[in-house]
């Protein structure tokens, strides 16, 4: 792996973001964080007050000419990217396909696949130039089989597993790795708003989860470019190769 890494996470000021961004800023890495709104800058900051090591910047994921921007910033200000995790979704609420609005069905693939395919699009060329480094798309379980009333949701993170292993299809060799990671429920917000709190009390730590990314990066859980990880009840539960590979 590398020194001092550095780091770009979407959804960083909260949720497993944040989590991730504590541990790398403990491993001695350099996080620029972003996030759609300020909301929850004050506590992300309270628990990372390292302003050097942990930065945070607005940023729409969904605006191509925002997230350009940002990536060359970040080239600019380090002259590399060493890991970038798409972190940052959006869920809205439980509709069954019928029910749901053509906005929020959009809303969904906008967050949870443009988003993604807009930041892995402008930091490939920095990957390539690098030869090396971690491309980390966040799925979820609803991205391997669909869950009943998140359909948007599902189709979304369906097509982000796919987006990874396009990557790693058109990127052979092993230069860098690009993986999926989809993890079960988490006790999150997210989890909260959607089925209530004493449901998300009964789930997975984002704190497992991150510790497990951790472990994949600095080789610990063995994953080569295009694979899926599933993390559920607070524990691996499946490593899935690249198909058709």
């Amino acid at each position: 792996m590398f020194m001092n890494p550095v780091v770009i996470i979407t959804g960083a000021s909260r949720g497993l973001g944040l989590c991730l961004a504590e541990r790398f800023v403990k491993a001695g890495g350099v996080v620029f964080g972003t996030s759609l709104t300020r909301k929850s800058w004050e506590s992300a900051r309270k628990r990372i007050s390292d302003r050097k090591k942990f930065r945070l910047f607005l940023l729409d994921i969904t605006r191509e000419a925002g997230v350009k921007r940002f990536i060359s910033k970040i080239r600019r200000i380090c002259g590399r990217i060493d890991v970038l995790i798409n972190c940052a979704g959006y869920v809205g609420r439980l509709a069954p396909i019928e029910d749901e609005s053509l906005r929020e069905f959009e809303k969904n693939i906008a967050v949870n696949l443009t988003g993604p395919f807009l930041m892995c699009k402008y930091a490939l060329p920095v990957f390539r130039a690098r030869k090396k480094g971690w491309m980390i798309n966040i799925s979820s379980m609803a991205g391997k089989r669909a869950v009943p009333r998140l359909g948007a949701y599902s189709a979304g993170k369906f097509g982000l597993v796919a987006l990874t292993q396009a990557i790693a299809k058109e990127n052979p060799g092993g230069q860098f790795k690009c993986i999926t990671v989809c993890p079960g429920g988490m006790n999150t917000e997210m989890r909260v708003n959607l089925f209530g709190r004493k449901d998300a009390e009964r789930q997975q730590t984002p704190e497992f989860v991150a510790e497990k990314i951790m472990e994949i990066i600095y080789g610990r859980i063995e994953m080569e470019s295009g694979w899926d990880i599933v993390i559920r009840h607070g524990k691996v539960t499946a490593i899935n190769p690249l198909p058709g590979a």
